[in-house]
């Protein structure tokens, strides 16, 4: 009888305990879901997993539908994934107000190891905790490559490029099969480069940098990161080799003492001037090589799929592109192609 109650009593207390343990925990994210006497919505979670088997897939629809049935109307809901806390913004109304009235507090990143393996030493301006660093390259960002000053002196050569691209897809021929990405991602990735250090990145470095890239946000997106934390640290030390290659590159072409003539004004090309005349604030190759990456990693995706998007979208809508053919051809004219400077006088 002895053999049998001993080991009963052991299982209850187990589970006394883990029960003591998850009524403290849903006690304890029950008040800090209370704010002003309001508590936040949040279905009953399970131990350990909290409301991960309440995910399916698609993960939106999924997402939507936990919102209409436990939001409350409230436009908040309050889900944990396995011990993180997550809170679920519903409502346009209560996104401004966080992204508003409460953005500071909400402007930090989360502190997940696969962004901290991704990003070693040298992280991104999206990745970059909110403080000190962030604005100071956020600031740099702005000022060396994305002011209106900067983008007016780039501007013919991403006029050549587009038109290098225009012509590179028209050249295959009337029903011939092409890739509009691959062909938008040099165009953009060189686009970008030139503004950054003055060169044009040779083929094999595009694929290298589009590989790595796209490497880089699957495996920050992955599901079992466990998986990809060898993954992780190699990305990382490609993304620094890479950084600094073109630091370094840049010091090669440009050594210093260089006539200032004869050197381009370039985000590396400023920056490393402000390095060696003494910043005020630090501005070691690390910064540098961050505002670069940010950059590059930041604009290449987004905008080779806007125009990959954009181009499938006339060509599946012809009553579109006819309208804005039209508008085109009657303010540029049939004479010479499309200039950025035009876009002003072209609305639609």
């Amino acid at each position: 009888m002895e053999m049998i109650s001993k080991p009963l009593l052991v299982g209850s207390l187990l589970l006394l305990l883990t029960w003591l343990l998850f009524t403290l925990l849903s006690a304890s994210l029950r008040k800090n879901a209370i704010g002003q006497g309001r508590r936040i919505p949040s279905p009953t979670a399970l131990p350990v997993v909290g409301h991960l088997h309440l995910l399916k897939k698609p993960l939106h629809r999924s997402l939507a539908a936990l919102a209409a049935r436990y939001g409350d109307g409230t436009g908040l809901l309050l889900l944990r994934f396995g011990t993180k806390p997550v809170l679920f913004v519903t409502s346009p109304a209560v996104a401004d107000e966080c992204f508003t009235v409460h953005d500071v507090a909400l402007a930090d990143r989360p502190g997940l190891a696969s962004r901290r393996l991704l990003t070693d030493d040298c992280p991104s301006i999206s990745t970059a905790n909110y403080g000190t660093l962030w604005r100071q390259l956020r600031r740099l960002a702005t000022v060396h490559a994305l002011c209106a000053h900067r983008l007016a002196a780039t501007a013919a050569t991403r006029d050549a490029g587009a038109r290098a691209m225009a012509a590179r897809l028209r050249r295959a021929g009337p029903g011939a099969a092409v890739s509009v990405k691959e062909t938008a991602y040099e165009f953009v990735v060189n686009a970008i480069m030139t503004t950054v250090s003055g060169e044009r990145m040779p083929a094999e470095q595009v694929l290298r940098f589009k590989e790595m890239t796209e490497a880089g946000f699957a495996a920050a997106g992955a599901a079992n990161r466990q998986d990809f934390l060898p993954r992780l640290a190699a990305l990382a030390k490609a993304r620094h080799r890479f950084g600094q290659s073109l630091i370094d590159e840049y010091r090669r072409r440009h050594p210093r003492g260089a006539p200032a003539q004869e050197t381009p004004r370039t985000v590396i090309g400023d920056l490393l001037r402000q390095q060696q005349e003494g910043s005020p604030e630090p501005l070691d190759d690390v910064v540098i090589r961050i505002v670069c990456l940010s950059l590059l990693q930041a604009g290449t995706d987004t905008s080779t799929s806007t125009i990959e998007w954009a181009m499938a979208l006339l060509l599946s809508n012809p009553d579109v592109l006819k309208k804005a053919a039209a508008e085109i051809h009657s303010v540029v004219g049939t004479s010479r192609l499309l200039h950025e400077s035009d876009l002003t006088g072209l609305p639609f």
